[in-house]
């Protein structure tokens, strides 16, 4: 799905915004305005930037520590044994297996789409700076209201899309 969200500096140009989006025929359940006295930050996640670590890091990280460490009991392989000790071996095993579950738990996790919009600013940030954000949903409405939005000057533009 794809979303163009734009910050408006203050409630007048966003209203003027959202009055021409309407005048040209968008649905309005396809058109928000999110800021004070409208719609929440919370009503839309990937606004809120940052990394969330998914489910699946809390379970695969631990696991392939334990993993990792019975691989190296288990096989007796002394790859580190001449610096690191026996035990130490055994250590650097479970860490190379904890590394191996958060990057599991990246690829299976969808975590690289939350890479991906690490880029994103903050929009819960911007909100609460007192500027209002015009989000516009759906892929073939962003190309049309793009131009609209951009006869009221925003401060920013972005054409996100989202699973």
């Amino acid at each position: 799905m794809q979303y163009l969200v734009a910050v408006l500096a203050d409630r007048v140009q966003a209203e003027a915004a959202y009055s021409a989006l309407e005048a040209a025929g968008f649905p309005l359940e396809a058109v928000a305005l999110v800021g004070r006295g409208y719609r929440d930050v919370q009503s839309y996640p990937w606004l809120q930037g940052g990394w969330r670590p998914s489910f699946l890091t809390y379970w695969l990280v631990p696991f392939g520590f334990v993993s990792g460490v019975g691989f190296s009991v288990l096989t007796g392989l002394e790859t580190f044994t001449a610096w690191a000790g026996v035990w130490g071996n055994h250590l650097l095993g479970g860490i190379l297996g904890a590394i191996a579950g958060g990057l599991g738990s990246l690829l299976v996790g969808g975590g690289l789409g939350q890479l991906a919009q690490l880029g994103l600013p903050n929009y819960a940030q911007v909100v609460n700076q007192g500027k209002y954000l015009l989000v516009v949903q759906g892929t073939g409405l962003v190309s049309r209201a793009r131009g609209i939005v951009l006869r009221f000057q925003p401060q920013s533009l972005k054409v996100v899309e989202t699973r």
